[in-house]
This record gives C-alpha cells, structure tokens and sequence, in this order.
C-alpha cells in the first residue's frame, strides 16, 4: 500500500509518499496549504506536490491512501468542500488538522498532552481509549495564554504604563518595544488599532532577548511561565500523561516551567507527517475495502 500523507501549514507544505510495504518513501516541500489563508493555492499547492511525489515513485494516486493535516481543516465548511476536491483522488482520504497530526505523532500514538506555542497557544490530549480533547486555543481575545501574541499583549501593556509615568520608559526592553511601535499616542494608537495577533507575537522575543539584563523581562517570563503551566495542567486534569511541547516558543519556555512540569515533559518521537502516517494505517485497517474515509 502507498501512502501519502501531508502536514500543511501557512508557510509551507510537507509531503511524503511511503511504500508500506518496503519503508521507501519520496519526500518533498511545496508552497504554503493553509485552508483559511488561501483556499485555492493550498488545493493547487497539495495536488501539484502528491502529482510530483506520484510520478517519482511511478504509482497512480488511486493506488494512495492519503491523510493530510492542514491548517485550517477544523473550519466545516472549508472541511467539506476540500474533502470534495481532493477525496476523489486517492483509494483512501481522510483531511483533518495539523494540530491532530502533531498529536499523534508526538508520542507515536500513545496517550499523551501536546502543548502548541505558537502565537497562540492550545492543549491537545490523547487518552488510552483513543479518546482527544482539545484544551484553551479560544483565540487571542480571550485566551491563548502563554503564547507569542499573548506575551507581546503584556509587554505593550507595560509599554503603555511607562509612556503614561512621570518618570517615563526606564526600562531597556520598553525601549526596543518603542523603537518598533512608538513612545507616544500619535504614534502608539495607530499601530493598537490595527496590531494583528501576528504583530504581537512578533515583539515576543525581545523578552527573552533582555530576560538576563531588565527586571521587567524577568518579571513578564515568569507570567509567561505560569500561564503555560496552568495550561498544561488543565490539558492534563487526571490523566497520567507525558508531555510534549511543541512549537517555536517550546523550547526556550520549557527551562522555564516548574520542577514538577519540566518532569512531565519528553521530547516529541515524531513529526506531523509520522502521525499522519499512523492515521493513515488507522484508516486502512477500518476501511479495507471502502473508497474514501473522511474525518474532522
């Protein structure tokens, strides 16, 4: 059986057809597939890279089982109509998130609690019986603590208590945040009134940058800690679970977290794709003889 699984982002694509059978496999990056950002580039990125990836290997894509994570897949609709598109493809399809590839493939499909730093945040769980739970990911307004966004909306805010000070910005870190954003309101209100999730993130690693020479960095890293460990232990609740981390603020946060947290954590056994690739076995023991599966 071949199998061709995808973990499509808002950057870039990664996809990899594997012969079950022998373990050989082509891999290949394509453009950015996420659904939400742009529909149509990420349908012509995916089938233009499982074409290339086909011809390498000289097989048909009827002869695949596909499972693609992609970023943006949890949307319904956007779920239904690329399933409509790319299902009719492949002998087995199933199109769910980049955030369950990860998952599975983060412990290799065994139980575990996948935390995502990212510019958001979210917890993902995988219990023994196969059942998932997603924790926090309530998007930027209301949540995603300890994520990149999350930690520049603190930073800007004690930005704004500085310019509104007698005294003014003392702080060396506020003043690489003011020399990005501005000092003052005519410069300041522009820029919150148009600031992105993304444009928060983005002054994230100024913090760690001055975490060893201003208090204030210190003081908003450990915020930052605490709030990623509050995720973790709602994401975990009862269940005796490892830990991953995951994402681009995963690996300089993790020192930072609590002694019993930092027992918790292991590194990730595998990527997106070796869970996509799990799923996609998953799929085909099901369904041995049905044409296209589809799941969430």
């Amino acid at each position: 059986m071949w199998i061709l699984t995808v973990d499509g982002g808002g950057s870039k694509t990664l996809a990899r057809l594997t012969n079950s059978s022998t373990g050989q496999h082509w891999q290949q990056y394509a453009g950015p597939a996420s659904l939400t950002n742009d529909f149509s580039q990420a349908l012509n990125n995916i089938n233009a890279v499982s074409q290339s990836l086909c011809q390498q290997a000289g097989v048909t894509s009827q002869q695949v089982a596909a499972v693609m994570g992609l970023a943006g897949a949890g949307n319904p609709q956007q779920h239904l109509q690329a399933s409509q598109q790319l299902a009719k493809h492949y002998s087995h399809f199933l199109l769910t998130t980049d955030a369950k590839t990860s998952l599975y493939g983060a412990n290799l499909g065994q139980p575990v609690l996948v935390v995502a730093l990212g510019t958001g945040s979210v917890a993902m769980r995988l219990q023994a019986d196969g059942t998932e739970q997603q924790v926090g990911g309530w998007g930027f307004n209301i949540g995603d603590e300890g994520g990149g966004a999350w930690l520049g909306k603190q930073l800007v805010r004690e930005l704004l208590w500085q310019v509104d000070s007698l005294a003014g910005i003392t702080s060396p870190l506020l003043d690489a945040v003011a020399e990005k954003i501005g000092s003052d309101a005519a410069s300041l209100l522009p820029w919150l009134k148009t600031a992105s999730p993304n444009d928060f993130a983005a002054l994230a690693p100024l913090v760690f940058h001055y975490a060893q020479q201003c208090p204030l960095a210190d003081r908003l890293l450990q915020h930052h800690a605490e709030a990623v460990q509050q995720l973790l232990w709602h994401g975990r609740e009862q269940f005796d679970l490892p830990v991953v981390l995951l994402g681009g603020l995963a690996e300089i946060t993790a020192p930072r977290l609590s002694l019993p947290c930092q027992a918790l954590l292991q590194p990730a056994k595998g990527s997106a794709l070796d869970g996509a690739y799990i799923l996609a076995l998953q799929l085909i023991s099901s369904s041995p003889f049905s044409g296209h599966g589809h799941d969430n």
